[in-house]
């Protein structure tokens, strides 16, 4: 079966606009009580991506901020996509990833996961069942 994968980048106003709309959708009355907002994004020990909304400047007594598991920014993400149609495949294995100071959704289609190969600025997909293939092209150029 061929593989597909598809790196999606998100940048932070679009990651701050995903998770108000989605907070907003679930929580009607919250856009109206928390006012501007700030995007601190980061990578935690387990590699896993975690976003924070912070207020704006901060309100005293007010919440500090809400932080987002990937889990959550994943289903968050992926109905900003949907409203924007953004097609992507059901079947596909979704991760989150930060690229810079961008958001990387990174959609893999196909029998087995590969991982993408990240250099400065440059993302190349490493499939170990191309080597043979690639290395063929490289020494008949």
């Amino acid at each position: 079966m061929p593989k597909e994968v598809r790196y999606i980048l998100f940048t932070p106003q679009e990651v701050l606009e995903a998770l108000s709309e989605g907070m907003a959708l679930a929580d009607p009355g919250w856009a109206s009580g928390t006012g501007r907002m700030r995007l601190d994004m980061a990578t935690a020990t387990s590699g896993e991506v975690i976003c924070r909304l912070v207020p704006h400047p901060p309100r005293p007594g007010g919440r500090p901020g809400w932080t987002f598991q990937a889990p959550d920014m994943l289903a968050m993400l992926l109905q900003a996509c949907r409203r924007r149609r953004i097609p992507l495949p059901r079947r596909g294995h979704k991760r989150l990833e930060l690229m810079g100071t961008s958001l990387c959704l990174t959609v893999t289609l196909g029998d087995a996961s590969a991982e993408p190969e990240v250099r400065s600025h440059e993302i190349r997909y490493t499939d170990p069942a191309l080597a043979p293939l690639l290395a063929r092209r490289v020494s008949s150029g």
